[in-house]
């Protein structure tokens, strides 16, 4: 019986303590995530035009060798004028430029066959170079629009029928015939150079590519979707021999983690707008993160094995975990000792440029923690644990922004969107836009500006 009162006194003697080291925790604020809807970013990509005067000649004359620029083999026709006259190319042209116009000499050898009387002709030959002007300018459906005009013509030697009479020069005749054909070969030659000058192809070619997912950096599987949605060029000028332009595509650039995404293509090239000048401001929303479990670490070395007292009481810090809570993150932390459980801080993330790392400002007991510590335990709101805790929210960002930098760079730097059509660039600067949480992390956004061109072959 002694015994029994030994033992019940004891148990009766250790019922406070016993209670107060009961596992209780405050109410679990839940895990949600608010849908982001970030305003999408305009961009711009520029594409050099670059069309050498070099390449154009050679093809003139390749396309001229064998074939007649002018053929008449009727007497009757041009107002019955008895008059028959070929003429085809007999040396190479040479292709001067001036602004927006095209100046060439085309060498010919000229024939013609005069009708004489009782029913008798003569021919005769010469050569004389003609000298075209031809101006240009890309229509709204990047055609090629031409308007070519012989300037003037110069004998080399004049033609001279030969008859049993002697020979007679005809070089008035001539150049009435020519004149009638001016008009002629003037087409003939608009229908060539507009042939050899077509930029629609390319450009529809760099339009689709552009839309490829790129992946901008491996380690974190972030693929950026460039989605064209309009497009402009500057006007054509001539330097050192080459005719120059530039193509600005405009863009939204969104940004996906994982998988190579899906997407839908912006199939069809709007027609052209002419600018003055080209902007060649490349701007890219992109992310890096700190995921939890690494933001939990850094967490944990500051805070676990802390102990915090206030008069007798005590608590020591046990474990942290974080999620988030829309725009807030959770900070459950687990103590023991004279209170054993979990209890709840929430401050919402961001960027201290100064400092460059994530900061959690105004972390403060959840509200749900706080009604609890104040029945159960309000002695802990005296100790210094709040205040600790905002200082161990402290995530930095240096290594994660430079790593962002040199990936997004070593992509610019050269990459092949498809054979023929390659994306180079610069990273001029990167600069933190915000803090959002997601799922599985604390991510930033940063607003990378650079200059992105995309080199397209055969322009």
């Amino acid at each position: 019986m002694k015994k029994t009162l030994i033992l019940l006194s004891c148990a009766l003697f250790a019922f406070p303590f016993c209670k107060s080291s009961k596992i209780t925790d405050a109410p679990k604020p839940p895990e949600t995530y608010g849908a982001v809807a970030e305003q999408p970013i305009v961009s711009t990509m520029t594409i050099p035009v670059s069309i050498s005067v070099d390449d154009l000649v050679r093809s003139l004359n390749t396309k001229f060798s064998n074939q007649a620029l002018f053929e008449d083999y009727s007497f009757t026709d041009n107002g019955n004028d008895g008059l028959m006259m070929n003429a085809w190319k007999s040396q190479d042209i040479t292709l001067f430029l001036s602004g927006n116009t095209i100046k060439y000499r085309v060498p010919l050898k000229i024939w013609l066959k005069k009708e004489l009387l009782l029913g008798a002709a003569a021919e005769a030959e010469g050569d004389l170079a003609l000298s075209f002007k031809t101006t240009f300018s890309i229509l709204p459906d990047w055609s090629l629009s031409t308007q070519t005009e012989v300037e003037y013509h110069e004998w080399i030697s004049r033609p001279v029928l030969k008859t049993g009479l002697g020979n007679i020069s005809v070089e008035t005749v001539a150049n009435l015939a020519l004149n009638r054909s001016k008009k002629t070969l003037a087409k003939t030659l608009d229908q060539v150079v507009s042939q050899q000058i077509s930029l629609k192809p390319f450009v529809q070619e760099a339009w689709t590519a552009i839309q490829e997912p790129i992946l901008f950096d491996t380690a974190y599987q972030m693929w950026v979707k460039t989605t064209p949605i309009g497009i402009a060029m500057t006007p054509l000028s001539t330097l050192n021999n080459v005719i120059k332009a530039k193509i600005a595509v405009e863009c939204h650039n969104d940004v996906q983690f994982g998988a190579k995404p899906l997407f839908r293509e912006n199939a069809n090239v709007p027609p052209l707008r002419q600018i003055t000048d080209a902007p060649d401001e490349f701007i890219i929303r992109v992310a890096t993160d700190v995921p939890y479990p690494e933001a939990e670490a850094i967490a944990k070395g500051m805070m676990v094995g802390q102990v915090f007292e206030s008069g007798k009481k005590k608590v020591k810090v046990e474990d942290i975990q974080l999620w988030g809570n829309n725009e807030k993150i959770v900070v459950n932390t687990k103590l023991s000792g004279s209170f054993n459980g979990n209890i709840y801080f929430m401050g919402k993330p961001a960027f201290d440029p100064v400092k460059n790392q994530i900061d959690v400002k105004d972390l403060d007991f959840h509200v749900d923690t706080k009604n609890f510590l104040h029945r159960s335990a309000a002695w802990i709101f005296q100790g210094a644990i709040r205040k600790q805790m905002a200082a161990a929210m402290a995530f930095p960002m240096d290594e994660n922004i430079k790593s962002m930098k040199s990936a997004i760079q070593e992509t610019l730097n050269y990459y092949e969107i498809q054979p023929g059509v390659v994306l180079q660039g610069t990273l001029d600067s990167v600069s933190v836009e915000n803090v959002r949480l997601t799922p599985t992390s604390i991510r930033v956004n940063l607003f990378s500006k650079g200059k992105v061109n995309v080199d397209v072959k055969g322009l």
